[in-house]
This record gives structure tokens, C-alpha cells and sequence, in this order.
């Protein structure tokens, strides 16, 4: 589902505007033309909630596309946030070619044990890790179903302190 960066790009604007509406609404909605491929689609834009868990969602005939917040932040099927963990904002798409999307999070703890946790879970959701990075005070790795390269995680945490920051990016068809 990609229709351009002119619809995030006036969702956002509109989620700015929208901010203090206590409940979803409806902010925009309308048809777009993909300047690059001719193609057109149907949208709604809707906003909702306050702060830190408001959320803009997009929705068209071929899938729907939320971020903001906690309230977006959506990890893969089977996976579970890291205990304790506070979830702070994310987007997620579906659509025909499946789910994707990010979510990001802090937590008190080790950045290790954060990769170890989602490791597992990767590993017992029946991928395989192909990439492992660490870089300073940041640990990532990369994962994927064998024989699918559309089907993968990818999981990032930072040590600042005794805090831990990251994200998990996810997409599967």
C-alpha cells in the first residue's frame, strides 16, 4: 500500500491539529492520485485519544496504516513486549501483502537481556537470526523465516544508564 509521502505528510499535520480530541474522529477524507503510477484510492484519516497514546489511522480499500503513540505500537504475531517494559509509539500497516510495522519501548534493565528476550522469541516463532550488530552501547539483530525473505524482525536496544531503549520493525506476507 504505497501511496506517497503526501498523505502521511497531511495525516501528520492533521494528527498535530487534532491534538486534544478525546475520541476518534474523523479529520479528513478523499480520493489520491499516486503521481507516480496514475493509480487512484479512497482514504478516511481518522485521529484519536490525547498525548502520548493519540494515534493517527489511514485507512483505503487495500489496507489500513495507524502510528503515534503507545496506543500504535503493535509487535509481531507471538511476540511480547519485554517485561516491565513501557511501550512509547509505533506504526502498523495491513494490507494484501500482509502486516508490518515498528514499535518502540523502554524498559529499566540490560540491553542484552532486551536482545535475548526477542531472540527467543524469534527462534521459537521458527526464524533464523542473519545479521547481529553491536555497536557501542547498542545491540541489534535481524531475523527471518527460512525461505522468506518478506517475513522477518528486526530488533534494536540501546543502554542509556540503567534504561534501555529500542524497537522492534517487523513485516511478513
Amino acid at each position: 500500500m504505497t501511496k506517497g509521502p503526501s498523505i502521511l505528510l497531511a495525516a501528520t499535520a492533521l494528527f498535530l491539529a487534532a491534538c486534544g480530541s478525546p475520541s476518534e474522529k474523523e479529520v479528513a477524507s478523499g480520493s489520491y492520485t499516486d503521481p507516480d503510477t496514475g493509480e487512484t484510492a479512497d482514504y478516511k484519516v481518522t485521529t484519536s485519544a490525547d498525548g502520548d497514546e493519540g494515534k493517527v489511522s489511514i485507512k483505503t480499500a487495500d489496507g489500513e496504516m495507524s502510528f503515534g503513540g503507545g496506543a500504535a505500537a503493535k509487535l509481531p504475531a507471538g511476540f511480547t513486549p519485554y517485561p516491565g517494559s513501557k511501550m512509547t509509539g509505533g506504526m502498523a500497516t495491513t494490507g494484501k501483502d500482509g502486516a508490518s510495522g515498528l514499535a518502540s519501548f523502554e524498559v529499566e534493565g540490560k540491553a542484552a537481556d532486551v536482545i535475548a528476550h526477542f531472540r527467543k522469541q524469534a527462534e521459537g516463532a521458527g526464524m533464523k537470526i542473519t545479521s547481529e550488530v553491536s555497536a557501542g552501547d547498542t545491540l541489534m539483530f535481524g531475523a527471518e523465516k527460512t525461505g522468506e525473505g518478506k517475513n522477518g524482525v528486526h530488533v534494536t536496544a540501546t543502554q542509556e544508564g540503567g534504561t534501555v531503549t529500542g524497537a522492534v520493525t517487523y513485516g511478513g506476507g
